[in-house]
């Protein structure tokens, strides 16, 4: 049998981690249940947005199918029958407020018939505090008749890299591991030291690394949801948020995070609602997690509604009124479009009768109201709004001008644009 791993789930994490080990020279089975995605691994298409070292990761992809270190597939059998180390990052998704966990748990209900004596199963998905114990190493021991930590070995590793920066940071972020018995995590160590050459955090069980991941998220929704706050009232004492942060920061131990429109992404928001599923079942408030969720869920409508303050001053409503979104994607020059604050705040404008435009180059797919260049997304509109950086789009006051209407108002939440140029060309120029 030949030495190589075998990666479930092919999506931001997925296929970096995946990647980054075939650079290492090691051989990688990715193993996707998305048949069309598959296919368009193969012909080294994906919709995942990284670069290193001066490479797209289509780049890597393609040099990586062509040398033979990468194959991807929906059969878990020729993946696990191949490899000895199998690393798990299918998410948990959020619906209304309610985790799917039947995703994951069919992933590991997959790995678990083909099983084998030997194998390691690392899991590097974000979830619920007690999955690898109480969750995965029972289905695997069902469905594999082996015994854990006896036939074969199960580990956690949270994983902590920043979208855009993968490949860089699966090699250098100090990375956690826990496990259900030593040799399980010395099998763990040395899977991670592959391509990670910091020391490996070892942790005395899996629940530490677990409830650490979430935490690390929650901490930083709670900063924003902090930084959101202060927002709102320094717009009200007309005061800059930015310069009041940048004050408070040379602190030595104050470290606030800068405020936006919303908090997209897999991670920060998911994190406190996989803490809610254990807290809720032991009964624990915990309120102050709670609350940050509220006042950053809360934010795209706050910010539509200071927008429309402005609307009805010139004499107009949302509803008839066309409003530009410049990049809908969840956070700065990002594909991802999780959980995103753009398309939140362009609902809430939908739902109050408002006409939407919207251009982003990173999101890929046919989309309602997605429109081809930014021309035609500015084109007409009374509001244009900004509430990411995409750097591939090309935005300037004068282009604003030329296209939407005029006297428009600009909301530019990333400070893309300078004030004096905007309003120089009659626009009202609104930002956080």
């Amino acid at each position: 049998m030949e030495n190589s791993i075998a990666v479930f789930g092919l999506g931001f994490v997925g296929l970096p981690l995946s990647l980054t080990y075939t650079l290492f020279g090691v051989k990688v089975y990715g193993v996707d249940i998305n048949e069309e995605y598959i296919e368009n691994l193969k012909q080294y298409k994906t919709h995942v947005l990284e670069n290193y070292k001066g490479k797209t990761i289509e780049d890597i992809l393609k040099e990586s199918i062509e040398k033979g270190l990468f194959v991807p597939t929906t059969k878990t059998e020729t993946a696990l029958k191949n490899a000895r180390d199998i690393i798990v990052t299918v998410g948990i998704p959020i619906e209304n407020g309610t985790l799917k966990k039947e995703v994951f748990s069919n992933a590991i209900h997959s790995i678990g018939k083909f099983l084998k004596k030997g194998d390691l199963v690392l899991i590097r998905s974000t979830v619920p505090p007690g999955t690898t114990r109480n969750v995965v190493k029972p289905i695997l021991e069902k469905e594999s008749g082996l015994i854990c930590c006896k036939d074969f070995y199960l580990a956690y590793s949270s994983e902590r890299i920043a979208e855009g920066r993968a490949f860089e940071e699966f090699q250098t972020m100090p990375v956690a591991v826990g496990a259900l018995s030593e040799e399980s995590k010395k099998r763990a160590v040395n899977l991670l030291s592959i391509i990670n050459k910091e020391p490996i955090i070892e942790a005395s069980e899996p629940e530490v690394v677990e409830i650490s991941k979430l935490i690390e998220n929650s901490s930083r929704d709670v900063n924003i949801a902090l930084s959101n706050e202060l927002a709102s009232f320094t717009e009200r004492l007309n005061v800059d948020v930015l310069e009041v942060i940048k004050v408070a920061n040379t602190h030595k131990r104050v470290h606030l995070l800068t405020p936006g429109v919303g908090v997209g992404g897999h991670c920060i928001p998911y994190s406190s609602l996989y803490i809610f599923d254990k807290s809720d079942e032991i009964k624990l408030p915990m309120p102050l997690l709670h609350t940050a969720r509220e006042i950053n869920d809360s934010r795209p409508l706050e910010i539509l509604s200071l927008i429309e303050s402005k609307l009805n001053n010139l004499g107009k409503t949302v509803e008839n009124s066309v409003f530009a979104l410049i990049g809908i994607a969840m956070k700065d020059n990002s594909s991802d479009i999780s959980e995103s604050p753009a398309i939140k705040m362009k609902d809430n404008i939908l739902q109050k009768g408002g006409n939407v435009q919207w251009f982003d180059p990173n999101v890929s797919g046919n989309f309602p109201l997605k429109k081809n260049n930014l021309g035609e997304a500015l084109k007409d509109a009374d509001v244009v709004i900004i509430p990411i950086k995409q750097d591939n789009i090309n935005i300037s006051a004068e282009v604003i001008a030329n296209n939407a209407k005029n006297g428009c108002i600009v909301f530019d939440a990333r400070r893309i644009l300078n004030r004096d140029d905007v309003e120089s060309k009659g626009m009202i120029y609104l930002t956080l």
